[in-house]
This record gives C-alpha cells, structure tokens and sequence, in this order.
C-alpha cells in the first residue's frame, strides 16, 4: 500500500509542476491583461477559468496524498 501512494505521488507531481506553472504564467498574463485590453480578457476567461479547474483537480488528490503520507 505504501508503494501505491508513493507511486500517486510521483505520478502527480510529475503532472502537477508543468500545470501549476503554465496556471501562474497565465494568471501573471491574465490579472495584467485587464488594464491593457479588456476584450481580450472577455474572451480568455473561460480558457483561464478551465485552467484554475484542471489546476485544482490535479493538486487536491497530490496533496491529499503527500498528506496522508507525512502523518
């Protein structure tokens, strides 16, 4: 069993780094993007907002694992 959540670990936070990073990249473009061109900003909302979700769905069950394993 521990090598199973050793194993999810890896696994999530192989998968969680790159979108954790690309979400920050475009959340710095995003929030600065409201003063330049708020058209612009309209039509990327719902492309950042799918982001922040796949974001979110990756990073709960990796934390929920890293976790359960420090205690």
């Amino acid at each position: 069993m521990k090598f199973v959540r050793i194993l999810l670990t890896i696994v999530f936070g192989v998968i969680y780094w790159p979108v954790n990073l690309l979400h920050t990249k475009v959340q710095k473009w995003y929030f600065a993007e409201k003063k330049r061109d708020i058209v612009v900003w309209y039509l990327f909302t719902p492309i950042y907002w799918i982001i922040v979700a796949i974001t979110f769905i990756i990073s709960v069950p990796y934390e929920f694992v890293i976790a359960r394993d420090l205690h």
